[in-house]
């Protein structure tokens, strides 16, 4: 089911997985970056989830000003959204891949559990058999 589409990506819920799916299309930044990720947030309260697989194979370099959103306003707010599982899917571009390995280790310490894979069967793999009641150490 998709909850929320625009120029930058989806977000939509996955039955199989009981996880909301986050699919970039390509460079994104500022208010257009921050409302898929806060659809995302949305959609996980609404589905009283805890997993998001998001999936950024077609994502590109994150501005600075997003890194210091995500850190500041995201991850609390996702947290408190409900998610304890997240599955990131990574970027194909070397650079892409660079600044979203930099924005992770930028947010220091997660109260959620992350995990990056290179496809996407091993990502919904992951979802699927991890519980999220243990995810969180």
């Amino acid at each position: 089911m998709t909850y929320f589409e625009s120029a930058h990506g989806s977000v939509a819920w996955d039955e199989s997985l009981k996880s909301v799916k986050v699919e970039w299309n390509g460079f994104s930044y500022g208010e257009g970056f921050q409302e898929i990720l806060l659809r995302s947030a949305d959609l996980l309260m609404l589905k009283q989830g805890s997993k998001v697989l998001m999936d950024i194979r077609k994502g590109s370099v994150i501005k600075e000003e997003d890194k210091a959103w995500m850190a500041d306003v995201f991850v609390k707010h996702i947290y408190q959204s409900g998610l304890r599982l997240l599955a990131m899917v990574e970027p194909g571009s070397v650079l892409a891949k660079m600044s979203v390995n930099r924005t992770i280790d930028g947010l220091g310490s997660l109260p959620y559990r992350q995990t990056s894979f290179t496809d996407v069967k091993e990502a919904e793999r992951w979802l699927a058999s991890t519980e999220p009641a243990l995810a969180v150490s």
